[in-house]
């Protein structure tokens, strides 16, 4: 599953407003990196010190939940599940700050 910081989206839009000829028309899958969910599990796990395991949930059964969003989420791993074109070289190449999934938890420890 690729992913990328919210807050790492917005010097990608100004690198693309500053050459629009070169994007202009284009799609962009932006990712600053592909993970499993076990992947993902052991990042949470290593760097908070709590233990995170990744789950199978189908979208169907993750939907049914009554938690806010879970209708979302459940479109979101549909979509995920599609395996859409993500490029990371292109997404580092605008914004070299972006950071990988282990690198935003180690930012945002304070949150979990």
């Amino acid at each position: 599953m690729d992913g990328m910081a919210v807050e790492d989206v917005g010097p990608v839009v100004v690198s693309l407003l500053k050459s629009p000829e070169e994007y202009i028309g284009r799609v962009i899958g932006l990712s600053t990196g592909k993970l499993t969910e076990a992947q993902h599990a052991a990042v949470l796990s290593q760097q908070t010190g709590k233990t995170v395991k990744a789950s199978k949930i189908s979208p169907e059964e993750y939907e049914k939940h009554s938690s806010p969003g879970a209708k979302e989420m459940a479109a979101m791993f549909r979509f995920y599940a599609m395996k859409p074109d993500r490029n990371v070289d292109l997404t580092l190449k605008l914004n070299p700050k972006a950071r990988t999934f282990s690198q935003w938890v180690a930012d945002n420890k304070a949150a979990f």
